[in-house]
């Protein structure tokens, strides 16, 4: 392939793939760290777009592979599929940037401690909320006999009991939750405490 239809077919791809993740281009900018116009240019395939860095770049911001930027193939694998998915995982990252927070020891550790328990029960909630999702929210899987007979008035009260049963730990977490953030200010010791106790029931 020669350079200039090299150009276009990155550009175009490129383009593509932003607008399948509902990106702007001021976006990628930030993510590639130059000008909005910059990638204008990228995209029109107008400059050298074409040099391995600038390849790579583009391909890790938009979760494809460098091989089907510059059209060796046809296809890409990517968990990346809208535009919600990448924001949680850019969210992840300015966590992780986070880390150490510039505070005394004490307070560190709470914080970091806190940050965990919430990453292990999110974990936990979403093995709960796909379970839920699959047996309870589908209209089509309500049982309407078995509500009757444990004195309920319908199906449908019956999968929104099983429902919030699956997830009632995520609720309840929470709701301890609130009230460690409320004690550590006179307590830091016993909040800090309270939280690893947490992360046993996880």
């Amino acid at each position: 392939m020669d350079e200039k239809k090299l150009r276009q077919t990155i550009g175009s791809r490129t383009r593509a793939r932003r607008k399948e993740l509902k990106l702007t281009q001021g976006y990628l900018a930030e993510k590639m760290d130059v000008n909005k116009s910059t990638i204008q240019r990228y995209e029109k395939g107008t400059i050298d777009n074409t040099k391995k860095l600038i390849v790579e770049g583009l391909a890790s911001a938009l979760y494809v592979t460098p091989e089907y930027l510059r059209g060796e193939t046809d296809t890409y694998e990517s968990v990346i599929q809208n535009k919600r998915t990448l924001e949680i995982l850019d969210a992840m990252e300015e966590v992780r940037k986070t880390i150490p927070l510039g505070i005394s020891m004490r307070d560190s550790e709470f914080a970091e401690n806190l940050l965990l328990l919430l990453l292990k029960e999110y974990t936990a909630f979403a093995e709960s909320f796909t379970i839920a999702c699959h047996r309870y929210v589908d209209e089509s899987k309500l049982n309407d006999e078995l509500a009757e007979a444990i004195g309920l008035d319908s199906g449908s009260e019956f999968n929104t009991m099983q429902f919030l049963r699956e997830i009632m730990h995520t609720v309840n977490m929470f709701y301890e939750l609130s009230n460690v953030l409320r004690d550590y200010a006179h307590d830091p010791v016993g909040a800090n405490e309270k939280v690893i106790n947490l992360m046993d029931y996880l």
